[in-house]
C-alpha cells in the first residue's frame, strides 16, 4: 500500500480525482467541499464581533484565530483568520446570515473570498476568459535610456520591426512607451514623447494590424494614441492618467492597466530600503479602491487590470510579500498584471545582470500563474509563451 498527498490547483482538478474513485454522484459535491481547506483572513474586525465569529466557526466544525485581547474586548479591532473546510465555512456563512443585519458585511466579504471568481477581459474587441486564457504584453521602449532595451529601437523602422518580432514570439499586445521611468531617469516633455511614440503606434496599428498598449501618463500622448488605435492605456500614475482621459477612454472602448505607484521619486522608479508594515493589504486596498473608483465612473470591470508596481516605492521585501500572497488578490476576482520582467528586484534576489534575467523572470511568472495571475508584461514573449504552454500541459488544459 502507498500513501501520498493529493496536490490540486483548481476545484475541478479535485472533483476529477474524487470522481475517479467511483463515489456516488450525489456525494461528489459534498466530498469536494470537505476536501478543500480554506484559511481566510478578515482584517480589522470589531472585537465584539470576533467572539461571535469564533463561536460560529467552532459550531460549524472549524475554528477562528482571534487576538487574545478580544475575549475581554480590550481592543477595538482584531484580525481574524477563519480555518475550516469549504463545507464548514459555507455552513458558517449560513449561520452568520441569521445574526443581526450588521453582520452582512462579514458574510459579503467571506463569500467574495470563497468565490474564486475568474474575471473576463475585453480588449480591442477580443474576449479573454481568465479562467484559462493568458494575455502577454510585449515591451517596446522607444527611448534612449530604458533600463533594458533603451536605445535599441529609437528610429521608427527598427521599432516597427521589433513590434513584429514581439508578436511573432507570442505577444498578444505590444506595450509602447516613450519615456523611461527607471530610477534616476529624467522626465521628457509631452511633445518629445509624442514625437517618439506616435509614428510607431500609427505604423504598428494601421500597417501591421497589431494591438497596442500605450505606456504613458501624459494626457496628450494618451489622447493621440487612442485616436491612432491603441486599445489599452498603461497608467503608471496610480489612476491619475485614467482620470484625465476618462471620456476618451470610454469613447474608444479602451482598457486600462492601473499601476500602484508609491514612489517617493515622483512618477519615476524608486526602491526604498524601508519595508512597509503590510504591503499585501496595501495592494489589496489599492485594487479595491481603484476598481470601485472606475466602475462608478463608467469603466466596466472587464476593462480594468491592476498592477502592484514593482520598482515603484516597494522594497525588495515588500515585492516578495506581495508576489508571494498574490492569490489573495486574484481569488477576489481582480485581473492582475505582473510586470516583473528583468526588473532590478530580480537582480537583487538573484545577483543576475539584466541580460541574464529572462530565466528568473519566467520562473517567477510560472509561480504567479499557479496563483491566478494571467496577464504578463515581458521583454521575452518567446520564453514566456513557452512557459505558458508548459503550465497548461501540466494542469491538463
Amino acid at each position: 500500500m502507498q500513501a501520498y498527498q493529493i496536490p490540486y490547483s483548481e476545484e475541478n482538478d479535485l472533483r476529477k480525482l474524487i470522481e475517479a474513485v467511483g463515489v456516488e454522484p450525489a456525494a461528489l459535491k459534498l466530498l469536494c467541499g470537505k476536501a478543500q481547506h480554506r484559511n481566510i483572513m478578515l482584517k480589522k474586525v470589531k472585537t465584539s464581533w470576533a467572539n461571535i465569529i469564533k463561536q460560529e466557526m467552532l459550531a460549524a466544525g472549524g475554528d477562528a484565530a482571534i487576538s487574545r485581547h478580544s475575549y475581554a474586548c480590550k481592543e477595538d479591532f482584531t484580525d481574524v483568520i477563519l480555518m475550516g473546510t469549504k463545507t464548514q465555512i459555507n455552513y458558517f456563512m449560513t449561520k452568520m446570515k441569521m445574526q443581526p443585519e450588521c453582520f452582512n458585511v462579514v458574510v459579503d466579504a467571506v463569500e467574495r473570498a470563497m468565490g474564486v471568481i475568474k474575471p473576463g477581459l475585453n480588449i480591442g474587441g477580443k474576449h479573454y476568459d481568465l479562467a484559462e486564457d493568458f494575455l502577454v504584453l510585449g515591451v517596446l521602449n522607444v527611448t534612449p535610456d530604458s533600463f533594458s532595451d533603451g536605445g535599441k529601437y529609437l528610429d521608427k523602422d527598427s521599432a516597427v520591426k521589433r513590434a513584429e518580432e514581439l508578436v511573432n514570439q507570442g505577444a498578444d499586445i505590444v506595450d509602447i512607451g516613450g519615456e523611461s521611468t527607471r530610477p534616476q531617469s529624467h522626465a521628457v516633455s509631452e511633445q518629445e514623447e509624442i514625437e517618439r511614440v506616435l509614428p510607431v503606434i500609427e505604423a504598428v496599428t494601421s500597417k501591421l494590424g497589431i494591438s497596442v498598449s500605450v505606456d504613458s501618463y501624459k494626457p496628450q500622448v494618451i489622447k493621440e494614441a487612442l485616436r491612432l488605435g491603441a486599445v489599452v492605456v498603461n497608467d503608471i500614475s496610480g489612476g491619475a492618467a485614467v482620470d484625465a482621459n476618462l471620456d476618451l477612454i470610454k469613447k474608444h472602448d479602451a482598457s486600462v492597466i492601473v499601476m500602484m505607484n508609491i514612489s517617493e521619486n515622483g512618477l519615476m522608479g524608486h526602491t526604498p530600503i524601508t519595508d512597509h508594515k503590510d504591503p499585501e493589504l496595501m495592494f489589496m486596498d489599492f485594487c479595491e479602491q481603484s476598481r470601485e473608483r472606475f466602475l462608478s465612473r463608467g469603466i466596466g470591470a472587464d476593462k480594468i487590470i491592476l498592477d502592484p508596481g514593482i520598482g515603484f516605492g516597494l522594497s525588495v521585501n515588500d515585492t516578495s510579500r506581495i508576489l508571494g500572497s498574490i492569490s489573495s488578490v486574484t481569488s477576489l476576482g481582480y485581473a492582475v498584471c505582473a510586470g516583473v520582467s528583468r526588473k532590478s528586484y530580480l537582480g537583487k534576489i538573484s545577483g543576475l545582470n539584466i541580460d541574464a534575467r529572462d530565466g528568473i523572470s519566467n520562473s517567477i511568472s510560472l509561480y504567479l500563474m499557479e496563483r491566478g495571475v494571467k496577464i504578463f508584461r515581458t521583454h521575452d514573449p518567446a520564453g514566456l509563451t513557452a512557459v505558458i504552454k508548459a503550465y497548461k500541459a501540466l494542469i491538463g488544459v
